[in-house]
């Protein structure tokens, strides 16, 4: 069976196998795109939680008729927070992982 890389997706390496440049932006956009997502994740699970807290302190323990729509609204939400730059949770996170990402030598001499 053949894998899904080699479905209409052109050879993005170098003829030597290193990562072109363009390979190199594909996957530090992927990366960014990746930890926005898991800070919408995460700021979702929060405000989940925290309005679960609420409604059983304000004993407020009775079925959720609008229960799946409020979720909606709370995923809606923390995905638009972290698109539009979020708080940084995503940016400390990216910049942690950029390091691991190999750097072509046509970026590094540019660099230089």
């Amino acid at each position: 069976m053949t894998g899904f890389d080699s479905i209409n997706r052109p050879s993005l390496r170098n003829a030597d196998g290193s990562m072109s440049a363009a390979e190199y932006r594909r996957q530090e956009k992927a990366l960014e795109t990746s930890c926005k997502q898991f800070e919408g994740t995460i700021f979702s699970k929060i405000w989940k939680d925290m309005l679960k807290s609420a409604r059983s302190i304000g004993g407020e323990d009775r079925k959720r008729i609008y229960g799946p729509l409020e979720d909606t609204a709370v995923e809606m939400v923390s995905e638009h927070l972290s698109e539009s730059q979020g708080i940084g949770v995503w940016k400390v996170l990216y910049d942690n992982l950029h390091g691991q990402l190999e750097i072509p030598a046509e970026i590094k001499n540019d660099r230089a």
